[in-house]
């Protein structure tokens, strides 16, 4: 209720970690009408380090350990039951947010804003901000692209046709690399591997591998770089949706403080931005009576830079056309940093309460 909620939180589902004393470093995680939705990178906190940063008084950053060479873990587990239900397996990457995650014909789609690795942390240090101009890798440290991948959920009958054929593969390592880089998906001359998403509209694909796991390739959402996504939560927030709200991740971007709407069903997008200013995570606030997923308004706090610093304001977009349709703006005593997350309270709520 909003009240003391962290003294009545209760563990509800867990899965072992991977390494015993490396448990896997996790932003956030997805849920859907049945299940848990629980991302695994193989990016870690070493727990004995974290011990000796302690002394050394270093930042955690320090006590995280990837493991380049370990795939990533989707793990499902039953709401009702916390039983850890499906695994799935992808290539390493690295991610902080989760866009949305829902259930459709025996499949889970799950979409997420990507990184090839965690290097874009290493970009949060003042000493690599100050000199990135002067870094030419910076920008490939930040990349990232919002990915979708397609979990089918019935796979047993494959399974268990696929053992007899995988024990004649002598493919197995010529096999990942195939996965890993993309076109042709036959192992050898003779096998060929069978597609298990059936989701009509989606490229992203399933395959079980020799070892019996299910390897995961996703499809591209929109090929600009997406972060602190936001959706219609009371609506679509584990259920089927289209579109997504986010702020560009591109710092090499012609102007990296634009705000970008993602059709996820047509694979379109629009975007806006002004010279010199950086919004926040864009909030969509649905209309009094929402006619369609985006009808309503988008929402974001602005700062500026470049001798601006003091400047800051509210904008407001269509939530359809994305165009600007009022804004507002003041000057401050200082300067004033740019903010991430937000959040909006109507007053209609705050008299239900």
């Amino acid at each position: 209720n909003g009240e003391h909620m962290f003294e009545n939180a209760r563990i509800v589902a867990s899965v072992p970690a991977r390494w015993k004393f490396h448990p896997g470093y996790m932003h956030t995680f997805g849920i859907t009408e049945n299940f848990f939705v629980v991302v695994e990178q193989p990016l870690s906190v070493s727990v004995p380090h974290m011990l000796v940063s302690q002394i050394k008084n270093e930042p955690m950053v320090s006590s995280m350990k990837w493991f380049e060479k370990q795939q990533t873990y989707i793990y499902l587990l039953d709401r009702d039951t916390g039983e850890l239900k499906h695994t799935f397996h992808a290539e390493p990457f690295f991610y902080l947010h989760i866009i949305n995650q829902y259930e459709k014909d025996g499949h889970v789609v799950l979409d997420i804003c990507c990184y090839k690795d965690p290097a874009m942390l290493n970009c949060m240090y003042v000493d690599t901000m100050k000199n990135m101009q002067q870094n030419p890798d910076y920008a490939r440290m930040f990349r990232g692209r919002p990915l979708r991948f397609v979990l089918p959920l019935n796979y047993e009958e494959s399974l268990k046709r696929s053992s007899s054929v995988f024990s004649a593969s002598k493919s197995w390592t010529g096999l990942m690399k195939r996965l890993s880089v993309g076109d042709d998906l036959d192992a050898d001359d003779s096998l060929t591997l069978k597609n298990l998403v059936t989701l009509e509209g989606m490229s992203a694909t399933a395959y079980i591998m020799p070892d019996s796991t299910i390897f995961c390739k996703p499809e591209l959402l929109c090929n600009l770089g997406c972060e602190t996504p936001r959706i219609y939560y009371e609506e679509h927030l584990g259920r089927e949706y289209r579109y997504f709200y986010a702020i560009s991740s591109d710092v090499d971007a012609s102007n990296p403080g634009t705000l970008i709407k993602v059709d996820v069903l047509n694979k379109t997008r629009l975007t806006w931005c002004e010279e010199n200013c950086y919004p926040s995570e864009p909030i969509f606030v649905p209309a009094p009576d929402p006619q369609s997923e985006d009808d309503g308004v988008v929402l974001a706090a602005m700062v500026w830079g470049r001798d601006e610093e003091n400047r800051v304001g509210l904008l407001v977009l269509d939530g359809k056309t994305f165009t600007e349709l009022a804004r507002s703006e003041f000057e401050t005593p200082g300067p004033v940093p740019k903010c991430l997350h937000g959040w909006f309270q109507s007053s209609t709520s705050k008299k239900s309460q």
